[in-house]
């Protein structure tokens, strides 16, 4: 008798079977019953673990953010050297990319038809703000593995950063040019880096 999978393991699943349909056949071929066929299970099983499509959609953006920030997030393991946290960065996103460029570009596409199609604006939406919000979460804890802290607001910082990631991930969808991937990660870092000022250490030891 097979036993009945728990909850997070079957929207796991789920969410796999969506971003396979998604990224062999668009994001608008995603449906529920077009979901449940490619995971092999039921419409009612889809709809008890997501209320509905949007649901599911949110799920497969967030899944695709987190797999886009884990590289990047180990990176922070180089420790509070400058040069060293900035090399072993732009080597993790790069690395990031070309790993994982088929749910890169997946993103682009969710964002695209947000824009274009009602429906999928709030998830399009959704996903945007996750994006930023991992961006600032790495920020946070580059500023606590550097003992830095930033001069510009962290909420605009994320999004500045965020976007011109965006725009450099999509450059090289286009020409696969590596070493320009590089540079314009590399000018990045080295923006965030120029906004930063060392924290006190007074105020450091308060803190700790």
């Amino acid at each position: 008798m097979n036993k009945r999978k728990p909850l997070d393991e079957r929207r796991a699943e789920i969410v796999e079977a969506g971003l396979s349909v998604a990224m062999r056949e668009g994001v608008e071929s995603v449906t529920v019953r077009r979901v449940a066929q490619e995971a092999g299970i039921s419409l009612g099983t889809v709809h008890y673990c997501f209320d509905d499509k949007d649901a599911m959609l949110r799920a497969m953006g967030r899944a695709i953010a987190m797999r886009a920030s884990e590289q990047v997030l180990a990176a922070l393991d180089a420790g509070p050297d400058r040069t060293a946290l900035l090399e072993a960065t732009v080597d993790a996103m790069l690395g990031g990319l070309k790993q994982h460029q088929e749910m890169r570009l997946l993103t682009f596409e969710f964002a695209v038809s947000g824009a274009r199609t009602p429906v999928l604006r709030e998830v399009a939406q959704a996903h945007l703000k996750q994006s930023i919000a991992m961006t600032r979460e790495y920020l946070q804890r580059l500023a606590d593995v550097a003992h830095v802290r930033f001069r510009t607001d962290m909420g605009a910082l994320a999004r500045m950063t965020a976007l011109r990631i965006d725009g450099i991930e999509l450059a090289w969808m286009v020409d696969q040019d590596d070493e320009a991937a590089r540079a314009g990660f590399a000018d990045l870092a080295a923006a965030v880096w120029g906004d930063m000022e060392p924290v006190d250490e007074l105020e450091l030891a308060q803190e700790l």
